[in-house]
């Protein structure tokens, strides 16, 4: 045995805990940078998950990818309570402690730490200063039964075991691979593999290697006790043995005919059965006698070694960032966009759409096309879509789902669409405005429109002519509706929104200058509003919201240099900024009734913050058609399957 060399242990830096408001309403601690949408996040990966285990004592589990991030789930749960970041990719190297009340975490910068299942902190953490951590690269860890020490292997053939509470290296073995480290029941030994590929047992008292009577064939790439005590199996390209203790001696073997190369092992939460996973199936076993039992075709693509058996059966990873089970209900793909007005929010996922209204979604209804946009009425009732496939904008009913027309490929890429009360409006890719008055069935098309914007209740539809002067019109004859506005500079208007609920409107002309008309007294008295200019903006503002009250607009730009925007909160009154929301989507959208920011979030989440950037709710879809919204004082309403 090789105990570590001065120095060689480095503490440095850990995650420093944060505290945020948890699921139950109670104070939990997060990773560090960890947001209120990393909670409730059963599909919190973005890249292939690489990396599983799973406790039959607790329920808790834990599952990382080849991006680092790491989902922890606590005892009982069913979805993660923490989802943060390593900084490196993870393949293999996680464990959970007997009991659920720690997780393991091993990456490819060589650091291996343990985290609290209940409040996610940083408990024992390892790593390497001086630049050579990747030599150490983790590929498998293991707690004892205690839940005292924590093993781990690398790529480098060493297998060192370290004491939590001390935060000190107690033990190293030179010359393992393979993709397992396990201790037996009591914690007295490991259960390890050899650069031959064959397994070995090493002696935590003694410090000393065993050598096993059999040598499998063919050799192994992981091994695993079994609950009894009495055996452990083994996985090769030969296929599963059957070992016993203390010896070693093969007592039973399953070769395979034919097939893909195995992946790894998982035994069931009783310990009677073993699942073996290969590119293209997954086959049960009977423990210790390996009769073959349930076999399946998984069809993930590009599966991964992460495996685990856990109540719901057996999950394989995929590179999809999914875990996936055989026979499970279809979810909703990823989220694509979102918007929202007032008490509804839309979630656009793939070809589905779902209306939540408050903290509930409804049933989502398939649309038949992927849309890329969304938008919908103050009262719900109306929803466009604007679809990737080039047929262009769709309308639907909101409570039903139905379709109730298409506005024609001329508006395939129509730079924008509104709808209020029951006037649909959009810009046509040839230049110009067309909109529908759905309660009179009648359509209008004016070419020389340059830009235009709809009051939230459709009553009116503010144009910009060709040479960027403003009009207001009635959409329902596309004649003047009041006298135009008194322009406060010879320069033409870019952008226009009515204020939500108020006669007024926002004016944004080329030069980024802000304006703000009454319209009241063009609506009394027949006379054109005068404006006020409000703020300079010297970035290229592409959207711009009048908020409910009259009190705030808000205005959206793009910041290419890095694929995000930034919403901008003005107070109309003081004419100054009053948020400034940074590193957002660049398609995020602004609730016109509340001022609110809304954009996709991880793992199926509508993620709502308010004017000041600050989180305030989560509408998720979950996996097998559930659903649940939370905020910072936990759960507000979910289907009847958390």
């Amino acid at each position: 045995m090789q105990m570590p060399e001065d120095g060689d242990v480095s503490h440095g830096w850990y995650p420093t805990p944060q505290i945020a408001h948890g699921p139950s309403g109670r104070k939990d601690t997060l990773m560090e940078g960890s947001t209120l949408v990393d909670m409730y996040c059963p599909d919190a990966h973005q890249s292939a998950v690489t990396a599983a285990a799973f406790d039959a004592s607790s329920g808790a589990r834990i599952t990382a990818d080849a991006y680092g991030t790491v989902a922890i789930t606590q005892p009982g749960q069913k979805q993660p309570a923490f989802v943060f970041s390593v900084g490196a990719a993870v393949y293999g190297c996680v464990a959970v402690a007997k009991g659920g009340a720690m997780v393991a975490v091993g990456d490819e910068n060589g650091t291996i730490a343990v985290y609290k299942t209940y409040d996610g902190q940083c408990v024992f953490y390892d790593a390497k200063d001086d630049g050579s951590g990747p030599d150490r690269a983790m590929r498998a860890c293991a707690f004892n039964p205690q839940g005292t020490a924590v093993a781990c292997l690398s790529i480098d053939g060493v297998v060192r075991v370290f004491n939590i509470a001390r935060w000190e290296r107690v033990a190293n073995w030179n010359g393992f691979a393979g993709e397992s480290v396990e201790f037996d029941a009591r914690g007295e030994r490991l259960l390890v593999v050899d650069t031959l590929g064959q397994p070995k047992l090493l002696d935590m008292v003694s410090q000393e290697q065993i050598d096993l009577q059999d040598t499998v064939p063919g050799g192994v790439i992981v091994a695993a006790f079994l609950p009894d005590g009495e055996h452990f199996v083994t996985l090769g390209m030969s296929g599963l043995n059957v070992l016993n203790l203390p010896d070693g001696q093969i007592v039973n073997s399953f070769s395979p005919k034919g097939g893909s190369q195995p992946l790894n092992l998982a035994l069931s939460p009783e310990g009677d059965r073993v699942a073996v996973a290969s590119q293209r199936s997954i086959h049960t076993f009977s423990v210790p006698g390996l009769e073959p039992g349930e076999g399946w075709s998984h069809n993930v693509t590009d599966a991964t070694k992460a495996l685990l058996w856990d109540e719901r059966g057996v999950a394989i990873g995929g590179a999809d960032a999914r875990m996936h089970y055989k026979d499970e209900k279809p979810s909703l793909p990823n989220i694509v966009c979102c918007t929202g007005y007032g008490d509804f929010r839309i979630g656009v996922y793939g070809d589905r759409v779902a209306v939540w209204e408050l903290n509930r979604m409804k049933r989502p209804f398939n649309a038949k096309k992927n849309f890329v946009e969304c938008k919908v009425d103050r009262d719900g009732r109306v929803i466009l879509g604007l679809p990737d496939d080039g047929t262009g904008m769709q309308v639907f009913e909101a409570k039903t789902g139905r379709f109730l027309f298409t506005s024609g490929p001329e508006t395939a890429n129509t730079s924008k669409m509104e709808v209020g009360g029951t006037i649909v409006a959009c810009m046509l890719d040839r230049g110009g405005l067309r909109w529908w008055d759905l309660k009179q069935n009648n359509v209008f098309e004016l070419p020389w429109v340059k830009q235009f914007s709809l009051s939230g209740g459709g009553t009116w539809l503010g144009v910009t002519t060709p040479k960027g002067a403003v009009k207001v019109l009635d959409p329902a004859t596309g004649k003047d509706a009041i006298p135009a506005p008194e322009p406060l500079a010879s320069v033409p208007a870019k952008l226009l929104s009515f204020v939500n609920k108020r006669p007024n409107m926002l004016v944004l002309d080329e030069e980024g200058v802000l304006s703000t008309y009454d319209l009241s007294v063009s609506v009394t008295e027949g006379r054109p509003a005068k404006g006020r200019d409000l703020l300079d903006f010297q970035v290229a503002v592409d959207r711009l919201w009048g908020i409910t009250g009259g009190k705030y607009a808000a205005v959206r730009f793009q910041e290419p240099d890095k694929g995000t925007a930034t919403v901008i909160t003005v107070d109309l009154d003081t004419a100054e900024v009053v948020a400034e929301v940074p590193n957002l989507l660049p398609y995020c959208w602004v609730d016109p009734e509340s001022g609110y920011i809304l954009q996709p979030g991880r793992g199926g989440a509508i993620q709502e913050f308010d004017l000041y950037g600050v989180e305030r709710r989560i509408l998720r879809s979950l996996p097998e058609g559930e659903w649940i919204s939370f905020g910072p004082g936990g759960v507000m309403d979910a289907s009847d399957q958390k």
